[in-house]
């Protein structure tokens, strides 16, 4: 027979009949504010507890196959980012490597250039030098050859 609510009260009253209404308070006081049926039993307790021990299994080996799975994703893409790193890394020296090598040339071109610049000046400068001093010698031993010749002119 369920407890409800209807025959709480009937039994309030017999009781109050037999053991007299302060009594019957009391004793009322003592019964659940809810029926027996909505109470817990060990079984149900050990019951939750079995469903939500599987429930945590079940959990927990799903936990461990999404970690494994994002671990050899984690490294599969890591290993792709340094895979991508490194080729872009030689690409990259192999370009500073070609630019330098294209400057070291443009830089030995420009020295070779100004060292035919420079000796074609000294050239020019040398050439000028000696021609001038060729001119001077020349022009001295005519004037020497002309006094000499007046010098024996005039002893004559």
């Amino acid at each position: 027979m369920a407890f409800t609510e209807q025959n709480k009260r009937r039994l309030h009253a017999r009781l109050c009949e037999v053991i007299g209404t302060e009594e019957a308070d009391i004793l009322m006081e003592q019964l659940p504010p809810i029926t027996w049926t909505d109470f817990v039993t060990k079984q149900n307790l050990e019951e939750l507890r079995n469903s939500l021990k599987r429930d945590l299994e079940e959990q927990s080996v799903g936990l461990k196959h999404d970690i494994e799975f994002s671990a050899i994703a984690t490294r599969t893409d890591l290993e792709q980012m340094i895979t991508k790193t490194r080729t872009d890394l030689e690409q990259l020296i192999f370009q500073m490597r070609t630019d330098l090598e294209k400057s070291i040339m443009e830089v030995k071109h420009s020295v070779e250039t100004t060292k035919l610049e420079i000796a074609a000046t000294m050239e020019r400068g040398f050439r000028n030098q000696s021609w001038k001093m060729f001119t001077a010698i020349m022009s001295s031993q005519l004037v020497t050859v002309g006094l000499l010749g007046l010098m024996i002119n005039s002893l004559q």
